[in-house]
């Protein structure tokens, strides 16, 4: 039988991602629910989201290897149902410990459905794939602005937001189910990797040893941990600054999600005139901007809000771009190049979402978002060394 038409699989990966970003943007809206639920307090249930990106790190370690190995496909189906499994299990734990357990459960599945989803898409579109990588993305961006307002609508309707992540169990069951109906084509490198003499194998097996590789890693785990810094705690940061009320600062996390959404659909149609570096550097600059006026702009309502939803624009093709240039460095490792990529971008969700819900609640306002200003900057820095390094690494294999 000959593979599923690329449309195809784009269309069934673009809607695992609206569901994605629905799940993972109506977390912060919840924490509140979740601390409640497990008569903690909220700057212990920050954790959830440290066990979220611990699960979603050890998986991605794992994956990177088991997809060049079992299948794109097979890692994406199982890791849809392990998800499916650990948010049915974290959403009714009344334990912080459990809830901690199942939580870390759902970071498995969530590791593999980012990587796997990822994987697919590049492969169906092998020539080209930053604006479809952007476009799936978007997707993503598009579930995301719709959480949080799902949650709003939820609470202020039956006085729980954790309806929305049910739903969002159920419908992974069913693209899982969805999933099995496709064939995907195995990459070009991957299937002639039996023919590769000695000394290639070589090659290939010292991706891990590559400079570029790793800050590349490194540049993602800091754009993860302050994407989600700001997603996770916009809500608590309104109420905190400004004393708006939940539902009214779970809305503004929906705005932070909207504008990344329509950030990463205006960076599809940019990818065909910019290089990636160039769309990248572009929308990281930007984000330092916007993280600067809304550092600025601390306690203020209308122009945070304004600088929130630059710095989400901004955000918008970052995380497509830099796997759109781990892809293309690595074409013959890209199951391990993608994972060891994402697997630090999941580092940073880890550590660095938790350290800015500490400042917040435990510092004030103002730490937090200078904390993720200074994050910015460091993020830019660490661009322009991927930009040399990228320069270098194209002038060895075309001298």
């Amino acid at each position: 039988m000959k593979p599923t038409s690329p449309k195809i699989i784009l269309v069934l990966t673009c809607m695992i991602f609206l569901i994605f970003g629905m799940f993972n943007a109506a977390i912060g809206p919840v924490l509140g629910e979740l601390s409640t639920q497990t008569t903690s307090s909220l700057a212990a249930i920050g954790g959830v989201l440290t066990f979220l990106f611990l699960g979603s790190l050890i998986a991605q370690i794992i994956a990177g290897p088991l997809t060049d190995h079992f299948g794109q496909k097979s890692v994406l189906i199982v890791s849809l149902c392990i998800l499916a499994m650990g948010i049915i299990g974290f959403t009714n734990a009344h334990s912080l410990s459990w809830m901690f357990i199942l939580v870390l459960l759902a970071g498995l599945g969530q590791g593999g459905v980012d990587l796997g989803a990822n994987l697919v898409v590049a492969n169906a579109f092998p020539k080209n794939n930053t604006p479809v990588l952007n476009l799936l993305h978007f997707f993503f961006g598009l579930g995301a602005f719709f959480g949080p307002a799902l949650v709003s609508l939820a609470i202020s309707m039956s006085g729980s937001g954790l309806i929305v992540h049910l739903a969002a169990a159920g419908l992974f069951v069913l693209l899982a189910g969805l999933s099995l109906m496709i064939r995907v084509s195995q990459p070009e490198n991957t299937a002639a990797s039996s023919q590769l003499s000695v000394s290639v194998e070589k090659k290939r097996s010292s991706v891990y040893g590559s400079p570029l590789l790793w800050t590349i890693g490194f540049m993602l785990l800091l754009y993860v941990g302050i994407e989600y810094g700001l997603g996770s705690w916009a809500t608590t940061y309104m109420k905190t600054s400004t004393q708006m009320p939940v539902q009214n600062g779970a809305l503004v996390t929906s705005a932070y999600w909207g504008f990344l959404t329509l950030g990463r659909l205006v960076g599809a149609i940019a990818s065909r005139k910019l290089t990636v570096i160039q769309l990248l550097g572009i929308a990281i600059l930007g984000s330092l901007l916007g993280g600067i006026a809304f550092a600025l702009f601390t306690g203020t309502t209308s122009p945070a809000i304004i600088a929130l939803i630059m710095i989400g624009f901004s955000f918008g093709t970052i995380y497509p771009t830099t796997v759109a240039i781990a892809t293309a460095s690595f074409p013959s490792d890209q199951g391990k190049a993608v994972g060891a990529v994402v697997a630090m971008g999941s580092v940073g969700g880890l550590a660095l979402p938790w350290i800015a819900g500490v400042l917040l609640e435990k510092s004030s306002p103002s730490a937090y978002v200078w904390f993720i200003t200074s994050t910015l900057a460091v993020l830019l820095a660490v661009f322009v060394i991927v930009r040399f390094l990228s320069k270098k690494s194209e002038m060895k294999k075309n001298p």
